[in-house]
């Protein structure tokens, strides 16, 4: 039961983290990329590597903290139906570079941010 605590109370602060730093974001980035979903994309990527490290066995992160945080917070932090959702919207403006741009940077970039954070 702890454990479902765990995810649930990570889940809300991530969902509020997200929509905080989308809001401050967009607020101040004005062209056709969508860099707020990208960062923190990345970002979450990056943290979800450094908490899988730190969950390994020789470490003692309990089961209620890394699923609160892995699956909770990092699960609703980051999104993949925006990231997929901007993407058509990207299409429909005839933006096919940026969007192009969007995807590819997105998972080389994400798949970086998730290996240095393993490696730390």
């Amino acid at each position: 039961m702890i454990e479902w605590s765990g995810v649930a109370i990570g889940g809300m602060l991530g969902a509020c983290t997200r929509f905080f730093l989308t809001n401050h974001i967009n607020a101040r980035w004005r062209r056709s990329f969508p860099l707020a979903t990208f960062l923190i994309n990345i970002v979450g990527a990056f943290l979800l590597g450094y908490i899988y490290a730190a969950a390994r066995p020789h470490n003692l992160l309990d089961a209620w903290l890394r699923s609160g945080l892995g699956i909770g917070f990092i699960g609703a932090f980051t999104t993949f139906s925006t990231l997929m959702f901007e993407g058509v919207t990207l299409r429909d403006r005839r933006a096919a570079g940026v969007m192009f741009l969007y995807f590819v940077s997105s998972a080389g970039i994400g798949l970086l941010g998730a290996w240095l954070g393993f490696a730390l």
